[in-house]
């Protein structure tokens, strides 16, 4: 279920913009940047990673490319390790953990005595001896054309009695291949055929993984749609004789005039029915190994670790090709941008992480065993996580993972951590910049974003489609080919670099260093006036001192403008300032503000006392679609060397409620807020607090191109 973005508050200063309770960290040296880039990142840069990962692959063709516990993924690993070591920002780690997997012997399935072209589930148990004359029959439903109801067999009342001992045929969709193996066992079935439900591929193979091992479960292959509905003919066809033959039998012995019971009846119709039914041959030969293999996490040294800003890819492949655009394009990418973000002429605010997983392929395992290697401190310090699996797809979309759910609905059960949808905005703003088409892709957890989001980590990232089929509305914003894959390599011996878009790698290679820079660092204030030139000396002397004492402070005074507002004006750039005088000058003045209305938390900012002993605020609500959540009252707390805490309130108001609508919010000698280069930045939700992510935040309607 998706969740509601809550109501955020924005705290202005003149010394810049603090959103939440998080102070941002400092940056070392110069000032940080004042606006976000994409850090220089290119295609070509990628490229050149993506042909080393490439060539480590190939050169292990024959032991299974880069594959889980193959010489190929070790190497592969070490390459990341050694071009993140060799910038010097990093801390590098390997995290090693075990994998059950399997290796297959035999695999053979006869129907009718007719061999059946089948691949095998990841997770599937085997057979202990071979199979024979199973019967091949249906789950329960009324309309096996619609590829739906209880033909997806996604629970045990799909099926009837005729299940037990059988070989079961049920449809690809709706519910996890897992889920569809534990229905059809716990219906008592000896083994399951899951067949592919891509009616524009009728020839394309089912690769299916059950995400964990079952055992006791029934064995478990795939086949394509052309086979899959074949069999599905011939055993609705056996099941028309087998009925037609019975009510002859019927017809037969009335007509004799024999006298049967009930019993005799049901006995010969069973017999009839046996007769004709379809029945199969099965064998399929398992054995499951456990797999030494690892994630390469990289943290820069500088940055807040506190608020930690996440971006993964999987490193591994599969067995049937080198696995260059699934997924060494997207660990090239990461490769290339934590390079560039090394380079960066200051330190970042945030610390970044970067993530190289293992496993992927046989069930999204290295970053599941990552998540839960967190405790819970260390997880609420990963404020996002963005990933990229897939960036060069041949027929590809330039796709966001669609948080916000506005292209593609999100999947019932499908956790969506508050703040995904501010983070998948950092790319469809980016690309409205730059006038790229784009297009949301289903936000469902099947990708190594999954364990992030299912803990409540907000979560985002890029993708440029694999098996899915470009539409004709998808070609006309990027190209390709109608009704072909958007991969049509993937998961086959010709996912080669040959094979791998360039165009579309040059497209998604910036948006993914801007995305990094955007969570890295905060912006700093651009300079109003050009700095005084320290050659030349002004042209007059400095005035005389002054021979009467200076005079005392002024008089401690806290001045709220306006303390009624109306809710409109209040997520305007009008807002709320506060002044706080008689401070001492050229100290630090602390404001605290805390709301009663029990939507927003509590902020504190600070500013720098001017030399007339004021320090100077402004309060206004960022999230101008969410201008009710800020109605109620404030309570003010300025804190400054001098005296003691200033204290004073104002009150939110709807529309039409405040005193003097329509000028309310800036009257008096306040003026405008302080506009800065942080001032748009949005935030975060992380349990209490808001946390400063740097990343800029138009508060218009979404825009897609």
């Amino acid at each position: 279920m998706k969740l509601r973005t809550k109501s955020w508050l924005a705290v202005t200063a003149t010394a810049g913009l603090v959103l939440g309770g998080v102070s941002p960290a400092l940056a070392a040296g110069t000032a940080g940047p004042t606006e976000h880039t994409d850090m220089g990142v290119t295609g070509d840069a990628v490229m050149e990673h993506l042909q080393k990962i490439s060539d480590i692959s190939t050169s292990h063709a024959d032991e299974g490319f880069r594959a889980l516990g193959t010489p190929g993924y070790e190497e592969a690993v070490e390459y990341v390790e050694s071009s993140l070591e060799a910038t010097g920002a990093f801390d590098v780690k390997r995290q090693a953990f075990d994998v059950e997997s399997q290796d297959f012997g035999t695999v053979d399935v006869k129907v009718d005595g007719d061999a059946v072209k089948v691949a095998t589930a990841s997770y599937t148990e085997g057979t202990t001896e071979p199979l024979t004359d199973l019967p091949v029959v249906l789950p329960v439903d009324d309309d096996n054309s619609d590829l739906a109801g209880g033909q997806l067999g996604c629970q045990a009342s799909d099926f009837d009695a005729s299940a037990e001992g059988a070989l079961v045929l049920v449809s690809r969709g709706e519910c996890a291949f897992g889920e569809k193996t534990k229905a059809a066992t716990e219906a008592g079935a000896a083994a399951v055929i899951i067949y592919n439900n891509d009616k524009d591929n009728p020839d394309e193979e089912l690769n299916a993984t059950l995400d964990e091992r079952m055992e006791g479960s029934a064995p478990t292959v795939t086949v394509t749609y052309n086979v899959g509905t074949d069999l599905l003919e011939k055993v609705e066809a056996a099941g028309a004789e087998a009925g037609a033959e019975a009510g002859s039998q019927t017809d037969a012995e009335a007509g004799l005039g024999q006298e049967t019971d009930q019993a005799d009846e049901a006995a010969e119709d069973n017999a009839a029915a046996e007769a004709a039914a379809l029945t199969a041959d099965f064998t399929l030969e398992t054995e499951f190994v456990t797999e030494k293999t690892w994630n390469v996490i990289a943290e820069t040294k500088a940055g807040d670790h506190d608020n930690v800003q996440m971006f993964g890819a999987h490193l591994d492949g599969v067995e049937e090709g080198p696995g260059v655009n699934d997924n060494g394009s997207g660990s090239a990418a990461l490769l290339a941008s934590a390079e560039a973000l090394a380079e960066q002429p200051t330190e970042v605010d945030n610390a970044v992480r970067f993530g190289w997983w293992g496993a992927e392929e046989v069930g999204l395992v290295g970053s599941t065993e990552y998540v839960a290697s967190l405790d819970d401190a260390e997880l609420g310090k990963i404020k996002s996580y963005m990933n990229f699996d897939m960036i060069g797809s041949d027929n590809y979309i330039v796709g966001t993972l669609d948080s916000d759910g506005s292209d593609v609905p999100i999947p019932d059960g499908v956790n969506v951590p508050e703040g995904s949808a501010e983070l998948e905005k950092v790319f469809t703003d980016y690309f409205a910049d730059i006038d790229q088409p784009n297009v949301g892709t289903d936000f469902s957890g099947r990708s190594d974003y999954q364990a992030f989001i299912d803990n409540g980590i907000p979560a985002s990232g890029l993708f440029s489609g694999a098996d899915g089929t470009k539409t004709a509305e998808e070609a006309e914003m990027f190209g390709g080919t109608v009704g072909a894959k958007h991969d049509t390599n993937y998961h086959q011996s010709t996912d080669t670099i040959e094979n791998v878009s360039k165009k579309s790698i040059d497209i998604f290679a910036p948006a993914i260093g801007f995305a990094v820079h955007t969570l890295a660092y905060e912006l700093a204030d651009a300079p109003t006036d050009p700095p005084t030139d320290p050659t030349t000396p002004p042209t007059d002397p400095t005035d005389p001192p002054t021979e009467t004492p200076t005079e005392a402070p002024d008089e401690r005074t806290l001045s709220i403008d306006p303390k009624t507002i109306e809710a409109p004006d209040f997520v305007s750039e009008k807002g709320v300032q506060v002044a706080a005088t008689g401070c001492v000058a050229d100290t630090t003045a602390t404001m605290t503000v805390t709301p009663n209305n029990g939507k927003i938390e509590t902020f504190e900012q600070t500013a720098e006392v001017g030399a007339d002993g004021t320090a100077r605020f402004g309060v206004r609500g960022l999230d101008a679609s969410m201008v009710d959540s800020y109605i109620g009252t404030y309570d003010v707390t300025v804190d400054c060397e001098g005296g003691d805490p200033l204290t004073g309130s104002f009150e939110v108001v709807a529309e039409g409620d405040g005193p003097g609508a329509g000028d309310g919010g800036n009257g008096g000698g306040g003026g405008d807020l302080p506009r800065t280069g942080n001032e748009a930045l949005p935030l975060i939700l992380s349990a209490g607090a808001l946390i400063v992510l740097g990343l800029a935040m138009t508060l218009g309607s979404r825009r897609r191109s």
